[in-house]
């Protein structure tokens, strides 16, 4: 038998074949190059200061003719390379191709659980299946082997597998994703309050939610159905946002609380005792650095969470003025909360114990002593109340007190069961009644319209508008349901 030659037909294949390998290694090499570049771009934020592109697969097609898949796949590895660092650098280096990679970032970035379980390390490093020399101390880390070894049906089958792999685990994972994406955001309004806006994952929500319904507890059935007849009733997200007050106030004063330059979240006072006194010394006092009214000032000197300092402006010194002058002492708070167990002395408040503050009535600052006598449990709204002008409270026993109002604005003296000596004098039931009917009966705070602040007074305009509207409809629908039964 004659041995086997070479056809021309078999020579020109042979040729071919070499010239595609040549080119199939120039162009993956050019793409490797360019997404180099395209990385570099995108880190340095040029496609949108120079080139004014927010897409890099819109600027790699439009400005350099690119076509859209392979814009597209060098695009998805750039935008991605930062979680992706190991898979963008198998591309990067030639080690991979492209259309390879782009498809596995695609893949790992579909879900969080994905993205998470890809860069967590294994508990032991993991040889590579086509090198055993090589070890993967995470999945990516395999992913970028599979990239650069495997066909892609091959890739595609392990990124199912691995898929597969923690599905078991979803809801670990599932709940590491939430805390990734949980976000809680603060910011302060023109009109001096602070939104509060964001998302919690399950288990914090579900903490603060066992928290607010433990400090809140729902409404007595006689209350609940006060409510569902258009009666007031403290409205339950009112409650909750006094809840994480006391949440915050309890435990930024506790030993126990985070502390910044060993100080727990308390808030710092400044002001000379002139000054918190009501006396002309032309200074305000300043929280937290910045300028407060007089007024507000002696309401938060008799806060837990406020330490108040005496400003020296003679030697330019600050001198803390302890605790023990203004507050009371833990047995002393005992013997208050036992002889008031009710709560909040003002008439029809259904502010539990623990939330109420120690007012004292001959004002701390003006020498009032810090002893059962001169202190009444009230609430933190009803504590600031008192301290508006108008308001007097005299304590006539062991946790019991007479309130009342008058519309002259002279000092706050004190009153008795027949009132401040003033003819106008209503205790603060008789002002309830008064109010009956008006926005007092709307808001769940309970304050009248003649103590809406003019910067509030639009916002409270606004919110009685929405919630009559609401009781309205309310009652159109029960009134339809009864007819319906009729």
């Amino acid at each position: 038998m004659g041995s086997c030659t070479s056809t021309p037909g078999s020579e020109r294949a042979a040729a071919i074949r070499s010239a595609l390998d040549d080119a199939a290694s120039l162009i993956n090499a050019q793409h490797a190059q360019v997404l180099s570049w395209v990385i570099e771009m995108k880190e340095a934020g040029l496609h949108r200061s120079a080139f004014g592109f927010s897409a890099l697969r819109d600027l790699l097609v439009s400005q350099f003719d690119f076509h859209n898949r392979t814009a597209a796949d060098i695009a998805a590895i750039a935008r991605l390379s930062g979680k992706f660092r190991l898979l963008a650098e198998a591309a990067v280096s030639g080690k991979a191709r492209v259309d390879q990679v782009a498809y596995a970032v695609r893949q790992l970035e579909q879900t969080p659980a994905m993205r998470l379980f890809a860069r967590t390390p294994f508990k032991t490093p993991v040889p590579s299946p086509f090198d055993a020399e090589v070890l993967c101390a995470t999945p990516e880390a395999m992913v970028a082997q599979y990239c650069a070894h495997a066909t892609f049906t091959e890739l595609r089958r392990h990124l199912d597998e691995l898929w597969a792999s923690i599905a078991e685990a979803s809801e670990l994972f599932d709940a590491l994703g939430e805390q990734s994406m949980q976000r809680l955001e603060l910011t302060p309004q023109a009109n001096g309050m602070w939104a509060l806006e964001g998302q919690l994952c399950e288990a914090t929500g579900r903490l603060l939610d066992k928290y607010l319904k433990t400090a809140c507890p729902p409404p007595r059935q006689e209350d609940q159905e006060s409510e569902d007849e258009g009666g007031l009733l403290p409205a339950q997200a009112n409650r909750n946002a006094e809840a994480l007050h006391q949440l915050l106030a309890g435990y930024g004063s506790s030993p126990q609380a985070a502390t910044r330059h060993g100080h727990t979240a308390t808030l710092d006072l400044t002001v000379d005792i002139e000054t918190l006194q009501c006396k002309d010394t032309g200074r305000l006092p300043l929280l937290e650095g910045q300028p407060i009214s007089v007024a507000r000032a002696r309401l938060l000197a008799c806060e837990a969470g406020v330490i108040p300092s005496v400003f020296d402006y003679t030697k330019g010194e600050a001198v803390e003025l302890g605790r023990a002058l203004r507050l009371p002492n833990a047995a002393l708070r005992r013997k208050l909360e036992l002889e008031q167990p009710e709560g909040c002395a003002w008439q029809g408040c259904d502010r539990p114990v623990a939330w109420t503050e120690a007012h004292h009535i001959q004002h701390w600052a003006d020498g009032g002593p810090t002893v059962a006598e001169n202190l009444i449990l009230l609430c933190r709204f009803h504590h600031g109340r008192i301290h508006t002008a108008g308001w007097s409270v005299e304590k006539t026993g062991p946790g019991q007190a007479v309130i009342t109002h008058h519309d002259g604005q002279g000092g706050q003296g004190g009153n008795d069961s027949e009132g401040c000596g003033c003819s106008d004098w209503r205790t603060d039931r008789d002002m309830d009644a008064e109010n009956e009917g008006t926005e007092w009966d709307v808001f769940p705070t309970g304050l009248y319209r003649t103590e809406w602040s003019e910067a509030m007074k639009p916002d409270l305009d606004a919110l009685t508008e929405a919630i009559e509207r609401d009781r309205a409809i309310k009652a159109m629908r029960t009134a339809k349901a009864k007819c319906r039964e009729q």
